[in-house]
């Protein structure tokens, strides 16, 4: 039988990796990691900005459609004087009669207030009367007289018509994200 040959010199390693194999494998997945981590949270988050820019471009459509119109009904396109039903020149209005006048609808909206309470979710009409969809998506206009004579503009103090020739709209909306834009504008009629 042969005799197994041993060398001295060739040492015999046992399989496996040392410590400092392991503490560079562990480096280096850490710096992967540190890397990849915010690459994959910003693919997550991508479509943020344009949910967003939806959010930004309805509110500022209906503030610039209501901010095209007159003050009141009697107020001539474009201004005038003050002598008008709701102005405290004229026969003063209640606020409660804020909002659209009879049957109107949003095509017929000829006012700053006709817009008051409308609230749309989802399901949107434009100017023209022409309805697009937005999903998770939700509009809400209120206006409310507000005095003009003060520092500060609230809309959770509104002031009775016939004190103020002044109205203060608020578009709110809120995006699928939960986020709500308000867009705030005041009218006066002069």
């Amino acid at each position: 039988m042969p005799a197994e040959i041993s060398n001295p010199k060739i040492p015999h390693r046992d399989q496996g990796f040392t410590l400092i194999e392991i503490v560079i494998t562990v480096v280096i997945l850490g710096a992967v990691a540190g890397i990849l981590v915010p690459f994959f949270n910003a693919i997550t988050h991508s479509a943020d900005p344009v949910i967003r820019e939806r959010a930004i471009s309805l509110g500022q459509a209906m503030m610039d459609e209501i901010m095209a119109k007159r003050w009141d009904e009697n107020t001539p396109m474009g201004g005038g004087p003050l002598n008008t039903a709701e102005s405290t020149r004229g026969t003063v209005a209640p606020a409660a009669t804020l909002g659209p006048d009879g049957t109107e609808t949003r095509i017929d909206y000829d006012d700053v207030d006709d817009y008051n309470n409308t609230n749309e979710v989802n399901n949107f009409t434009d100017q023209n009367g022409s309805p697009f969809t937005l999903t998770g998506y939700r509009r809400q206009v209120t206006v409310r007289y507000i005095a003009s004579n003060t520092s500060s503009i609230d809309q959770n103090t509104p002031t009775a018509a016939g004190t103020t020739d002044t109205k203060l709209v608020v578009v709110a909306i809120t995006s699928p994200l939960g986020e709500t834009f308000n867009f705030v504008a005041v009218a006066c009629n002069i």
